[in-house]
């Protein structure tokens, strides 16, 4: 939009500026007319296209892509604004511009064509943007690239042209096509790009562009290149180097040396130019080196030689450093300056010349100043000594570093001379006994060398012998060495320096006494290594004995500085004697170190078949199961067949059954089964070890108070907004109180709070590892029954340890009902009777799980109703358990639900229980006479004498579903007496049951009692009413059978006896109806039969008896009634 106002503005200039000009041009009127005339042709074409371009606008603001692009590059409205001033301004100006017909037309060409149309159009036109989805997959990233990734012009010279191709690769995944967007705005004036749109490409294609640049300025120029891409916009980095001075030295710092008085000495150091433009430079000395060199009036010449790429010498300079003239001890220089220049992508070479004249140190500060203020200056340094001794050395400092004691080091030394000479090398008297120069004496030819063995052994005396050279703090050694020159005084000096240090490893304790040790395990001891060197020093156990092992590593190893290392010492005693060894450490310079050791091997009567077991990761409430053996296997008495059972060297345990005893600690979430027992000689007894990992009662519990504690902050809250008088922490002090005291209540492990501590401690538990170590007491000897384990006396040398590894985690699967309990009881169940439980199992795992179930015993009580193939993540299924016992006893087995990563142990238990009653009649309950049509009652008790509650039934055989069928047989008077096997009597005509009882069904709880009470309700005359009573517990059990009978007479009074004239089973005659006539009662006639037997002895009377008899009635109430009398009637004949 800026540029659309400049091009208006310079229009208007120019228009303002050829105003006068146009006025002479138009004189004539045809001249002014046609002028007008096409002054409105072009107005109209203007207004033509910008009514066009305001089409395009609003049709392109309808799209979705249309409206972002209008809103990253400005807004709308402004650039109408602008339009309109701008159509505003070319109406005032062409009312007033009368024959600018070439200048209008050409100025509104130009600007208002290709600025307001094609600019402002690419400017709002944006492409339709795809994403490149191929196989489900979205490309992500620039879809083009361009080869090279950056157009770089490099080394430029202005008023030159420069030109590029660039070529663009289609690296999407489908077919693309890309046009030129422009470049960035401060490269438009020299860079131009020549670019034809391919159209189309397919993947992988390329297509090429040329950049062309015409350098105006001397200056970098970075920018990029913009292009709108199918699937977005992308830009090609460009960037314009101008020609450049890169400057370096190759070092920094010259060292000479030291150098005998009157010597020539030269160094060089490299200027190396990597650029494209080359500069003028000067070497001269330091502004600031206008200090103080001491002793020197020696001089330092600089040779500069400058080459080309070719290594071609093009000058040469020699111009000497500054003359030092001597003041004292110090002297000060002048600077002196040398010339020169390098050009590009060249290297100069400076050689500086030592020409030492006094003895001393010299020192040389250079700077290289460039006439490019682009480069910054370079600096560099010289230094020398000089020396007027013609012997000299050349590193006069000898450095040994870290020495050890009682160790030799050696170096050798080379001095040199210009004259022929007779040298004689010392070394302090007090260090004669340490360090030694070899050959002591010798002669050197004139420019040649000689060498000097040094060797360096230091004593343990060396911090008394050394004196001042010696720092004990440190342990720095600083010896000075001599070279006399016979015939003269002077002397050349140089210093041996060494840091000296012990070579010994402390061993901590020095000795290690195992105790008594059994062969069947291992005893470790622990030992500390010590590296007292400030060296790392190399280690070994050498020449270890077979029973004894160290680690890590074998006993080998390396320590570093003053290092400390601990070792593992394990003996295993091979047999039963006393052992008194010890154990050689070698450093790696074949020092010695003892350590002793003594333990007592012990052979117990008893082995462990293992005594390590490692069990697998086992859950929470999970079982993990090991079996192992405690074995006797001495059988024989002779020493020299077998291994004896003793003590060291003590007496041996004689052959017999011999005890153990598992003793494993109450915290310890381990079983082990039998705890107890002897083992027969030659025999072997099986142990099971168990591990159940579960949750702390006193972690679940801190756990319940700690939710409990806020769950009552929540309300106290609440109850302190409702009551402002009480403070939250008031309110919590007596409830964490209350707390404290309500946890410690036995019967808070079966509470709600309790078990959803549980519950949320289980589901975020991470896992744990413990070891437990269980000892095994074993003795001699059988253990009594009625004592146990404590009539034998066991040794302490004889213990074996069993070692478990445990490792806990969390479980996939997790019990949700009953609140999480895991053991399953179904508690004391009846004997045949059958009973279900449903247990809900919950995956707490992020992963799907499939179940899979071990078998329960097929002939047990137990049966996996309904089982659970599948659980989802968070997913709750049941599974349905049932129990039947089949006889009087606790059964217990185990159901493991396993998964890929952990099992869940379900220990089901249940009593199978006999119900137990007893009852107060034992076989028959007779109801005794009653008036016909009248009732009498009679009560009974049970008594449950099991421990549970029994759920009853009473049935009577009259009342049986199974009666018509038996009746279907031969009628029972037909058959003898003693064939008669029913026992339903006579019946009432009216249908009803002559016998009925109360309660007919109801529960017994264990040690209660049930009273019964049985009504006899005849409707006629019967001497053999009868029906069987049968108790049923859980529909199948009958503990008690009862015979009911009873009898109903007409009369209250009644009399009986003599021979029976009727049957006990009625006939199945049909009663006649009864006549509406009171009918006569029958006399009834009593057969009474009198035997008598006549004999030798004297005779006896013949006895026949008659009951008579009287029932107590509702008629008679206030009458007494007499009981029934026997009549005895004689006859004597």
């Amino acid at each position: 939009m800026e540029r659309r106002i400049q091009a208006v503005l310079s229009l208007k200039n120019s228009l303002t500026s050829n105003r006068v000009l146009l006025l002479w041009l138009a004189w004539g009127v045809k001249e002014l007319a046609s002028f007008r005339k096409r002054q409105k042709s072009r107005k109209i074409e203007i207004v033509s296209r910008i009514l066009q371009e305001e089409a395009s606008i609003c049709k392109q603001k309808r799209s979705q892509s249309c409206t972002k692009a209008i809103k990253g590059s400005g807004k709308l409205e402004d650039s109408s604004l602008w339009r309109t001033q701008t159509w505003r301004y070319i109406e005032k100006t062409c009312k007033h511009s009368a024959g600018a017909v070439s200048q209008v037309n050409k100025g509104l060409r130009i600007t208002l064509k290709e600025e307001l149309f094609d600019k402002k159009r690419e400017k709002f036109q944006t492409g339709v943007f795809h994403k490149q989805i191929v196989s489900g997959r979205e490309r992500k990233g620039c879809t083009f690239y361009s080869k090279p990734s950056c157009i770089h012009f490099k080394d430029f010279d202005v008023g030159q042209i420069y030109k590029k191709k660039i070529a663009l690769i289609n690296a999407s995944y489908s077919v693309n096509s890309c046009r030129l967007v422009g470049i960035s705005e401060w490269l438009k004036d020299f860079i131009s790009i020549h670019f034809d749109p391919p159209g189309k490409m397919s993947a992988g294609m390329s297509c090429e562009l040329v950049v062309t640049f015409k350098p105006m300025i001397n200056e970098t120029l970075e920018g990029e290149v913009m292009f709108m891409a199918q699937t977005g916009s992308f830009s090609v980095p460009l960037k314009c180097t101008p020609k450049r001075c890169i400057l370096a030295l190759d070092k920094e710092l010259i060292d000479f040396g030291s150098h005998v008085v009157g010597e020539t000495i030269s160094r060089t150091i490299n200027l190396t130019n990597s650029g494209a433009l080359g500069t003028r430079f000067k070497v001269q000395m330091s502004a600031g080196d206008s200090m103080i060199i001491f002793c020197n009036i020696s001089v330092i010449y600089v040779m500069i030689s400058i080459f080309s790429t070719s290594m071609k010498i093009r000058k040469k300079y020699f111009v000497p450093t500054p003359g030092l003239k001597r003041n004292a001890n110090s002297c000060k220089t002048s600077n002196g300056v040398t010339e020169g220049e390098i050009g590009p992508r060249s290297s100069v070479k400076l050689q500086i010349i030592f020409v030492p004249a006094i003895p001393g140190d010299v020192r040389a500060e250079f700077v290289i100043m460039f006439d490019n203020s682009d480069c910054k200056p370079l600096c560099f340094s010289a230094i020398g000594v000089s020396v007027d001794v013609p012997v000299w050395v050349p590193n006069p400092n000898v450095d040994l570093k870290i020495c050890m004691y009682d160790q030799l080091y050696q170096d050798c030394r080379i001095p040199h001379s210009k004259a022929t000479l007779r040298l004689k090398f010392e070394v302090c008297k007090g260090l004669s006994k340490h360090m030694e120069l070899l050959p002591k004496t010798g002669y050197i030819q004139a420019q040649s060398s000689f060498s000097v063995r040094l060797k360096f052994l230091p004593r343990h005396s060396l911090p008394e012998d050394a004196g001042s050279y010696f720092n004990e703090e440190t342990r720095i050694l600083e010896v000075p060495v001599t070279i006399l020159i016979a015939d003269k005084a002077k002397k050349v000096n140089f210093t041996v320096h060494a840091i000296v240090t012990t070579s010994d490893l402390e061993i901590s304790p020095s000795q290690i006494n195992f105790g008594f040790c059994t062969i069947h395990e291992a005893v470790q001891a622990n030992v500390r290594i010590t590296n007292k060197s400030i060296l790392p020093q190399e280690f070994g156990f050498v020449g270890l004995p077979e029973f004894v092992e160290i680690q890590p590593s074998d006993g080998f190893g390396i320590l570093l500085p003053l290092e400390s290392l601990t070792l593992d010492i394990i003996f295993k005693a091979n047999k039963a004697k006393e052992y008194s060894f010890e154990l050689t450490c070698k450093s790696e310079i074949n020092r010695q170190f003892k350590l002793s050791c003594k333990a007592v091997g012990v052979h117990p009567p008893l082995e462990l078949s293992h005594s390590l077991v490692r069990f697998a990761a086992t859950a929470l409430n999970g079982v993990s199961t090991a079996t192992l053996y405690v074995m006797n296997s001495r059988v024989s008495v002779n020493p020299f067949t077998h291994a004896v059972p003793r003590t060291g060297n003590g007496e041996v345990a004689p052959v017999g059954p011999a005890s153990f005893e598992f003793c494993v600690p109450e915290d310890c979430p381990v079983t082990i089964a039998p705890s107890v027992g002897t083992v027969l000689p030659g025999k072997k007894s099986l142990i099971q070890v168990s591990f159940r990992p579960t949750l702390s009662d006193q972690l679940i519990r801190e756990e319940a108070v700690r939710r409990l504690c806020r769950a009552a902050a929540m309300g106290a809250e609440i109850q302190v907004r409702n009551a402002k008088n009480y403070s939250v922490d008031i309110c919590l002090f007596f409830f964490s109180c209350s707390l404290t005291e309500m946890i410690l209540i036995p019967g808070f492990s079966s509470s709600d709070a309790y078990m959803a501590a549980q519950a949320s401690l289980m589901r975020n538990f991470s896992g744990k590892f413990e070891k437990y170590i269980i000892p095994c007491f074993v003795a001699s000897g059988h253990i009594d029954e009625t004592k146990g384990p404590e009539n034998l006396s066991c040794s302490p040398y004889n213990t074996l340890y069993l070692e478990l590894h445990c490792p806990a985690v969390a479980p996939s699967v997790v019990i949700t009902s009953d609140n999480g309990k895991n053991p399953v009881n179904f508690g004391d169940v009846a004997v045949g009777h059958r009973t279900f439980k449903r247990i809900t199992i919950q995956n707490i795992s992020p992963e799907k799980l499939e179940l899979g179930f071990s078998v329960l015993n097929p002939n047990g009580p137990f049966l996996l109703v309904r089982r659970v193939e599948m659980l989802e993540p968070g997913e709750n299924k049941a599974l349905i358990i049932s129990f039947c016992p089949n006889e009087s006893k606790w059964f217990f087995e185990t159901l493991d639900v396993g998964t890929t990563k952990t099992n869940l142990t379900l220990s089901i238990t249940g009593h199978g229980v006999m119900p137990s009653t007893v009852c107060s009649v034992e076989e028959v309950l007779h109801m005794g006479y009653v008036v016909a049509r009248e009732k009498v009652t009679s009560t009974f008790k049970i008594q449950n004498t099991s421990t549970l509650s029994l759920r009853y039934s009473i049935q009577l055989d009259s009342l049986s579903s199974a009666r018509d069928k038996d009746q279907q047989s031969l009628p029972s008077f037909i058959t003898s007496s003693l064939q008669r096997t029913e026992f339903v009597g006579t019946q009432n005509y009216n249908g009803l049951s002559v016998f009925s009882i109360f309660p007919t069904e109801g529960e017994i709880v264990s040690g209660k009692s049930q009273d019964f009470t049985v009504t006899f309700s005849p409707d006629h005359e019967s001497l053999y009413y009868s029906d069987r009573l049968k108790v049923v517990l859980f529909g199948k059990v009958r503990p008690h059978v009862i015979q009911l009978k009873g009898a109903a007479r007409e009369h209250p009074m009644f009399v009986e006896g003599g021979v029976p004239l009727d049957v006990p089973v009625e006939s199945l005659a049909v009663v006649s109806p009864v006549s509406s006539q009171e009918p006569k009662e029958p006399v009834k006639s009593i057969l009474l039969i009198l035997e008598y037997t006549e004999g030798e002895s004297p005779p006896v009377p013949a006895r026949a008896e008659l009951k008579v008899g009287a029932i107590q009635t509702a008629r008679f109430a206030s009458k007494k009634v007499k009981k029934i009398k026997r009549v005895v009637l004689c006859q004597v004949l």
